[in-house]
């Protein structure tokens, strides 16, 4: 992991409106930063102390409004460190006058309310959730029983208790740790570590197994999806790949195994990508599979001879207002979908061309 510190001018340094900027602009500077200069990180998990929370939560709010999803989709966690989400009770509103930061921490204030109501509609904040109509960031919050500034209600708002730690200390003390054995740090870190291990598989690759008409068929389909599986390892760095005909070298031995559906789904929540690999038009259990990681929100992309072999709504499915991307390639082979790969790695699954 690389750690980074994003720097920003905040309090005395901020109380001049002509020396500094409104937090909401900050946010699109950081957003631009997450979209342009972070974009080589798979995973980037922000975490945030005090207004450094809200500066996130902004942030992630920015990159919503421009319907930047290859962005949001590689926000793998966000952390508030004792952040007033709702404003600080102390900060009376006549302040907001003074400086950019006393409008931004306004109880109930605009901009904290525009910020709330941004997550309610458009993330889920538990990474159990698999749904295709939000983003899924996971998010948990540390609360300060003696925190002055920050009250319990706007340090936890929208959150479970089980997402929110309690702690003795201030407002300052819960980021100020004096060793690596104290409780805070101790558990960011195992959540941090839930974070990187959300996946277990980085793809779930699809296609058609039992469906075929011979063994010769069956082989030449498994070679391929082998060849296509060895071109992601080398093209994306990936770790890890679900192929379930990957030991299974024979048509009869698959009709032999019993196919678990339950199991099927697992795996398909534990994986960060799906591809369907679909060159012929056959009836196969994957049209199913591809129906199911759209349900679980997972970008797709679907590699195909044409458009017109896959069924009328996931033809178009790519044009759906929806918060995972589907990409359809068309492609007259295997070597043609290894192109594709070496080109687009994985941007196949965001801002790959769509052809």
């Amino acid at each position: 992991m690389d750690v980074g510190l994003y720097q920003y001018k905040t309090l005395f340094r901020r109380r001049n409106f002509l020396k500094s900027i409104p937090l909401k602009k900050e946010a699109d500077i950081f957003a631009t930063l997450v979209r342009d200069g972070l974009s080589d990180y798979r995973t980037i998990i922000l975490v945030g102390h005090s207004m450094g929370g809200l500066l996130c939560k902004a942030t992630i709010c920015s990159l919503i409004n421009k319907n930047d999803k290859p962005s949001l989709a590689r926000i793998g966690g966000l952390f508030l460190m004792a952040t007033p989400q709702l404003g600080s009770a102390r900060v009376p509103n006549i302040f907001g006058f003074c400086s950019h930061d006393f409008w931004a921490l306004r109880q109930h204030g605009e901009l904290v309310s525009e910020i709330n109501n941004t997550f309610e509609d458009h993330l889920y904040l538990d990474e159990n959730i698999n749904a295709f109509d939000k983003a899924i960031i996971p998010t948990w919050a540390v609360v300060a029983a003696s925190d002055l500034w920050v009250d319990p209600l706007s340090a936890g708002i929208g959150l479970v208790a089980t997402r929110k730690k309690l702690v003795h200390g201030s407002h300052t003390t819960v980021v100020k740790p004096n060793t690596t054995d104290d409780d805070v740090y101790r558990w960011l870190c195992n959540k941090i570590s839930t974070c990187l291990h959300r996946f277990k598989y980085d793809v779930y690759i699809s296609t058609a197994m039992a469906g075929l008409e011979s063994e010769d068929h069956y082989r030449r389909y498994r070679n391929a999806t082998l060849g296509l599986e060895k071109c992601l390892i080398e093209r994306c760095n990936f770790r890890s790949i679900f192929y379930a005909g990957r030991g299974i070298e024979t048509k009869s031995e698959f009709e032999a195994k019993s196919i678990s559906l339950k199991e099927n789904l697992q795996v398909l929540r534990e994986s960060r990508y799906f591809i369907l690999f679909y060159p012929h038009r056959v009836v196969s259990s994957v049209l199913f599979e591809a129906g199911l990681a759209l349900a679980l929100g997972k970008p797709s992309a679907y590699f195909v001879h044409k458009r017109s072999n896959l069924p009328f709504l996931m033809a178009n499915a790519g044009e759906a207002s929806l918060h995972a991307e589907i990409k359809i390639y068309e492609c007259e082979g295997i070597d043609s979908i290894l192109n594709h790969v070496q080109r687009h790695g994985e941007k196949l699954w965001g801002e790959g061309k769509k052809e």
